[in-house]
């Protein structure tokens, strides 16, 4: 009962963060479950400077913990915090484990200092590392239908709880990046401070940023510039949601969820390779091609999914934007086709076109299906009502 006591703000903020993160709120508020992970400000801010793109006016969530950490420290970890909560929580199942944390290094500077340094060279290497985007990811992958591929989302969530039990402590004080930038921000607070009542101190920034870091943020750059130039465009290989950054996004992506959990339609799924080794559980689309009980389409007036990103791997486009903007191309079989193959008339694909991109032309008396590129947006409605076995007409990355 005391603990329960102590800890009742704390139980009732993971508890509001939890309904957040399952969606609870998408209903009513449609980017309601983007605003969890927007309150950090590595995913808020370092991931929409590295889009070098406008991501909206609620990527400013981030600042106030920004402010709060300055006068208060890490206050937001202690107090606030949805995944360091847990995580201290389960550390208390490993009483003897205690004393790990002060031999553990302080893996948390390398970390930060990682993230903030390839975001600004516009290719953040680890964001996805950020508590909150774990803690999202996890309660995101709970929803229906519930696949296991869906539930790869919640696997550093686990893997954070198997670190807190084993080495209680380690992943708050020694790992989170989080933490460490609530840390800079009171150090830079205290050196402010410092400075005012003695003018004989060294200057701010040279109290704050050691000559070590600075010189460490040199490989940090390079490693960022190297894996752009190595990866390069990482968006061909799968078929991305709408707003896909396609050049960065596998490393812009948080690996949240959120996409996920606000695609109406359940057609975005974690990717398991797809996309390169890089691009572990970023967001790519399955239509019924790729997931036989998928019987839906990228609906052309839906733009869910751009509006909820916290980084700018997806940006936010209008419904009139995205009618310009084609996610893939639709390819026909005509080996696969009823009409080309079996010469049976068949023009389902083009009945269900709501971009009117499918033209019959005739061949053998029959009128067969094309597809007019200019006009196809990839949207996958043709997919999904094609009655040939296997399916005749596909969508292909751009």
């Amino acid at each position: 009962m005391k603990w329960l006591r102590r800890n009742v703000w704390r139980i009732l903020i993971f508890a509001v963060s939890a309904a957040f993160a399952l969606g609870f709120a998408a209903e009513r508020f449609p980017a309601a479950n983007s605003w969890l992970t927007r309150l950090s400000p590595i995913l808020s801010l370092f991931g929409t400077a590295a889009a070098r793109a406008w991501t909206g006016w609620s990527l400013l969530l981030g600042v106030p913990l920004l402010i709060l950490s300055f006068f208060k420290g890490r206050v937001f970890c202690w107090r606030m915090c949805p995944m360091g909560f847990i995580s201290e929580t389960a550390g208390k199942l490993n009483p003897w484990g205690k004393g790990i944390v002060q031999h553990t290094p302080m893996f948390s500077k390398a970390l930060l200092l990682i993230i903030a340094v390839t975001a600004a060279c516009g290719y953040p290497l680890l964001i996805w590392l950020d508590p909150l985007c774990i803690f999202n990811g996890f309660f995101s992958a709970f929803r229906a239908p519930f696949t296991m591929t869906a539930a790869m989302t919640g696997i550093a969530f686990c893997a954070v709880l198997l670190i807190s039990i084993l080495a209680p402590n380690v992943w708050c004080h020694r790992i989170c990046p989080l933490g460490r930038l609530q840390e800079c921000m009171s150090i830079l607070s205290k050196n402010l401070r410092r400075q005012k009542t003695d003018d004989k101190k060294p200057t701010v920034l040279s109290s704050t940023v050691s000559r070590r870091t600075l010189l460490a943020s040199v490989p940090a750059a390079a490693a960022g510039i190297v894996a752009s130039k190595t990866f390069g465009p990482n968006g061909r290989n799968a078929l991305r949601p709408p707003g896909a950054d396609l050049k960065r996004i596998n490393a812009l992506c948080a690996r949240c969820g959120n996409c996920m959990q606000a695609c109406p339609y359940q057609l975005i799924q974690p990717d398991i390779g797809e996309s390169g080794i890089d691009g572990i559980f970023t967001p790519v689309i399955k239509f019924r091609s790729k997931n036989p009980d998928q019987e839906q389409y990228c609906f052309h007036d839906c733009v869910k999914c751009s509006q909820v990103c916290p980084t700018g791997a997806l940006r936010p486009i209008s419904v009139k934007e995205k009618h310009t903007r084609p996610i893939g191309i639709a390819i026909v079989n005509a080996k696969k086709c009823i009409a080309w193959a079996n010469n049976e008339y068949c023009a389902v694909c083009d009945e269900y076109c709501p971009f009117k991109a499918v033209k019959l032309v005739k061949h053998k008396d029959v009128m067969c299906p094309i597809v007019e590129t200019d006009k196809c947006r990839g949207c996958g409605a043709c997919e999904s009502a094609c009655p040939a076995d296997p399916i005749a007409i596909v969508i292909k990355p751009i």
